[in-house]
């Protein structure tokens, strides 16, 4: 390749790598659809909209993988329940690629076929501007080239608004696939929310983000976006309705009241919870297996004059999870805005761990043929479920070990001088607390009547007992129990 050439390749590159960071979108200026309004005949029932977020269907042409099943059974699912209209939260693929967004119209055209469709509310994630390196595709992923390839394989715009039997729905993509500058775009926001409420002040409006408004439902603290929630809270009648996070919706923190309402959905591809369990943020079995893409889910909302009732539901097979959500009218009123306030923490009960006296040790094979240790245990109970569990290894004399914190495969967990996790040149943390998710990702009637949970290589097996507590949801704590090792 001649020097020029390369020269301008690399300059190219840089350019678009640049852009895509800060948003540059090199000349996409048909970005903004005009605002659309449909009628649809619900014969006097209420208006149906499926929520699915998530699909991060993979650049591969296989069809037998996880994500292809998953979105083909959920959409199969959705159609044969009837939706009026379908939103889909962003990371429609995992790296925005060709062959993935092939995928995605492939499965649906397949399960749609000739039949009316439902009215599209679409938005981009993060996940949908990526690319793999350009070696290896040849592709520049600007801003402009990715939300080109969404409107070519989907038919929408990245920024919609949609008035559907009088109920307002703004779709709001990320503008980028960063994080905490991709809903800067505010202004426009502002304005078709302002519409909104001329429109009818007393209805709620469906605002459709990939990220979650900040600091407002489970998982926004550690995946949310302050520009999102700093243009929501001036509007108590929003609906924020956002996926990106993958925390599970059986946790009740999933809905949030404040200045407005928010609700966040699961992915169809797997989920993933708040680091500092031992079993990791996308939890594992004892022996190593992932238990994080059994029960994918999504959310179901029946849109009536007097009350949105939101649905959660196994995604592949329509199953409820748990009780649906239920927001009620006056919308946007400072009395709507109390049924799902931080507040339920206050009349939370916490978990009860059972009367036992023994807990156990055993050898376990995982799924590479290695050798660990398990401990065993009964489950708690609580009024909801146990989220999560506290083990502490005590001496004879009733006193805590402390031993080095490796992680689940049995490193070393080393950290600097800022208390920051390093790969080398760091030091090694003493600790006494071992905290680990429990298995509620598998569907609270799944859930097992013995806990069992892999323990790292080094725990210190000279221990006479262990001290188990129980953790629900809103991190209200069991009595601890004291029980012997066997």
């Amino acid at each position: 390749m001649k020097k020029t050439l390369v020269i301008v390749l690399c300059a190219v590159l840089v350019l678009a790598v640049i852009g895509t960071g800060l948003g540059i979108h090199f000349g996409y200026s048909k970005k903004y659809d005009e605002t659309k309004t449909y009628t649809v005949e619900t014969n006097g029932g209420p208006l149906q909209v499926a929520v699915i977020s998530d699909l991060q269907l993979p650049d591969t042409d296989d069809k037998t993988t996880h994500q292809y099943a998953s979105f083909e059974q959920t959409l199969t699912m959705l159609k044969n329940k009837g939706i009026d209209a379908l939103i889909i939260g962003g990371d429609f693929t995992d790296i925005g690629s060709k062959k993935a967004w092939k995928t995605f119209k492939e499965i649906y055209d397949n399960v749609m076929g000739k039949d009316e469709k439902p009215i599209p509310l679409y938005i981009l994630g993060n996940h949908d501007y990526w690319l793999s390196n350009f070696v290896e595709c040849w592709e520049i992923p600007t801003p402009a080239t990715m939300q080109k390839r969404f409107t070519k394989y989907t038919g929408e715009l990245p920024y919609s608004h949609k008035i559907i039997n009088g109920y307002h729905f703004i779709c709001w993509s990320s503008s980028n696939g960063s994080y905490d500058k991709c809903n800067t775009n505010t202004q426009w926001v502002r304005d078709e929310l302002d519409k909104a409420v001329a429109d009818d002040p007393n209805k709620p409006i469906f605002v459709i983000t990939h990220l979650n408004p900040m600091n407002t439902v489970y998982g926004s603290d550690e995946w949310g976006n302050k520009d999102i929630a700093d243009v929501l809270k001036d509007y108590s009648q929003v609906i924020s309705i956002s996926g990106h996070s993958h925390y599970s919706i059986l946790d009740e923190r999933s809905i949030w009241q404040s200045s407005f309402t928010a609700f966040t959905t699961q992915s169809l591809d797997y989920i993933e919870l708040e680091p500092g369990k031992f079993n990791g943020s996308v939890p594992k079995d004892a022996c190593g297996d992932s238990i994080a893409d059994d029960v994918p889910a999504c959310l179901y909302m029946e849109i009536e004059k007097d009350k949105v009732t939101v649905n959660r539901l196994e995604a592949n097979t329509g199953a409820a999870l748990k009780e649906p959500w239920i927001l009620s009218a006056p919308f946007g009123k400072k009395k709507s805005l109390t049924v799902y306030s931080d507040k339920r923490a206050d009349s939370n009960l916490p978990p009860v761990m059972p009367d036992i006296k023994e807990a156990y040790i055993k050898d376990i094979v995982d799924a590479e043929d290695k050798m660990h240790k398990s401990i065993s245990f009964a489950a708690a109970s609580d009024d909801d479920f146990v989220h999560s569990y506290r083990i502490c290894f005590k001496d004879e004399s009733n006193k805590y070990i402390r031993f080095d914190e490796t992680d689940y495969s049995g490193a070393p967990v080393l950290y600097n001088q800022n208390g920051d996790i390093v790969s080398e040149d760091g030091t090694a943390s003493p600790i006494t607390d071992l905290l680990y998710f429990s298995d509620f990702v598998v569907g609270l009637d799944h859930m097992a009547g013995t806990v069992e949970l892999r323990l790292p290589a080094n725990y210190p097996q000279d221990a006479k007992y262990v001290e188990i507590t129980a953790i629900d949801s809103w991190g209200a704590e069991s009595e601890s129990v004291l029980c012997v090792l066997r």
